[in-house]
């Protein structure tokens, strides 16, 4: 019989009314909390990041193609078909979509209404799908690679200050230098889409790319860029840099939409710094906690240490006795701390009681990612840290004297 678990057990399963068993509840409840914070902050940090990225990436897909000197302009320099290596690059094992678009400043003008707009134009190729999963009402634009389409998809925030619904008409002016009066175009609002992003909702309408090539006055071998998707987001920076090596001329740029939107993805890492502070501060209560708790658990058994070293038991023993009571701790705070963690999380995941400001966040309820490596590594890691910091309150024992500690009160 294993003499050091057995007391262990005692310790832990004895008198439900002692003080030792007041102090193991307690730490276990510090622990749970703890390991459920850490889970809770995870899962809604990654599951708010990775919702961003791809609300971002599924309007504009993750890597640009587009010309040197475009700059951050909306009238950009076209770029040929011929610069870039179309074929080879929608074969690249990494890519899953790319699309040509074509960006125009205008302004949509209703009877009553006026406002401020950047059309998109998109063609057959442009991934409708991941755009489907944000239509509100209404259908997509019919858009394909022959005739003109003059359907327009436009934003709910667009349809709301226009006052416009689907089946609704409305004329785009563009300004052209080359003439004296603003050019018109009719468009018939198809659909109405929703990304939560609200510095493109209320920025950016889609129509055929075909309707702004004529009003640019480009060739047909002509688009201001070309949008790549890929099938995982986070090869983004390394195939960026081999599509300058081996899908396009040196005339052309490639950027990620990390570099475009810096302002967005920093907030993004800031959003994470504040997961691992919270994380380490976690980490640091369930230490400190554990510390206190075996602390407090060797002063009030003072007494059956003295006793059993007087008996014969070594301090290796005495302290095996303990590490096993704090084992028992830990497991017991990381179990009920996963069962309130995952908890939450995952009715957040399937009700959405917890809501977000979606002016200042972009979304409208706080998402859930279930980062399986992480809560993982959280519980991992909380069983580690603490098990090897419990190794310093053990000496303790070896510095208790027998004949003082039978006298101890």
């Amino acid at each position: 019989m294993n003499f050091g678990l057995f007391i262990a057990k005692r310790l832990a399963l004895g008198d439900k009314k002692s003080f030792s068993q007041f102090i193991i509840r307690i730490a276990v409840v510090a622990i749970a909390l703890s390991v459920a914070v850490m889970i809770v902050s995870t899962c809604m940090v990654s599951g708010f990041s990775k919702e961003i990225k791809e609300r971002i990436f599924g309007f504009w897909g993750e890597i640009h193609i587009t010309n040197y000197d475009n700059n951050e302009s909306l009238e950009a320099m076209p770029i040929k078909k011929e610069q870039v290596l179309l074929d080879k690059l929608r074969r690249a094992k990494q890519v899953k979509n790319v699309a040509p678009f074509i960006v125009k400043a205008g302004i949509l003008k209703t009877k009553t209404e006026i406002e401020g707009i950047a059309l998109k134009g998109v063609d057959g190729d442009y991934d409708w799908k991941t755009i489907q999963g944000y239509l509100k009402e209404g259908k997509l634009p019919a858009i394909n690679n022959r005739e003109v389409n003059k359907e327009i998809l436009i934003s709910q925030s667009t349809s709301r200050k226009l006052k416009l619904k689907t089946g609704d008409n409305v004329v785009a002016y563009f300004i052209r230098s080359d003439l004296a009066s603003p050019l018109g175009r009719k468009f018939k609002v198809s659909g109405i889409y929703h990304t939560g992003l609200e510095e493109y909702d209320k920025q950016f309408a889609l129509v055929d790319i075909k309707v702004l090539r004529e009003l640019n006055q480009w060739q047909e071998n002509e688009v201001a860029g070309y949008e790549v998707r890929l099938k995982d987001m986070n090869d983004m920076d390394a195939f960026r840099d081999s599509i300058y090596y081996k899908y396009i001329d040196q005339s052309v740029n490639a950027q990620t939409m990390k570099d475009i939107n810096r302002n967005i993805f920093e907030w993004l890492d800031l959003q994470t710094v504040n997961e691992y502070l919270i994380l380490g501060f976690m980490i640091l209560v369930a230490v400190l906690n554990m510390i206190t708790a075996l602390i407090i658990l060797i002063l009030d058994r003072t007494n059956m240490i003295g006793i059993l070293k007087s008996l014969g038991a070594n301090n290796g023993t005495i302290s095996k006795i303990f590490i096993y009571n704090a084992g028992y701790i830990i497991l017991n705070g990381l179990f009920w701390g996963n069962i309130i963690g995952l908890g939450i999380c995952g009715l957040q995941y399937y009700t959405g009681f917890i809501k977000l400001n979606e002016e200042n966040y972009y979304l409208s309820v706080a998402p859930v990612y279930f980062n399986v490596l992480a809560i993982l590594c959280i519980n991992v890691g909380t069983l580690v840290i603490c098990t090897i910091i419990l190794l310093l309150p053990a000496r303790l024992i070896s510095r208790i004297s027998p004949m003082k500690a039978i006298r101890f009160e």
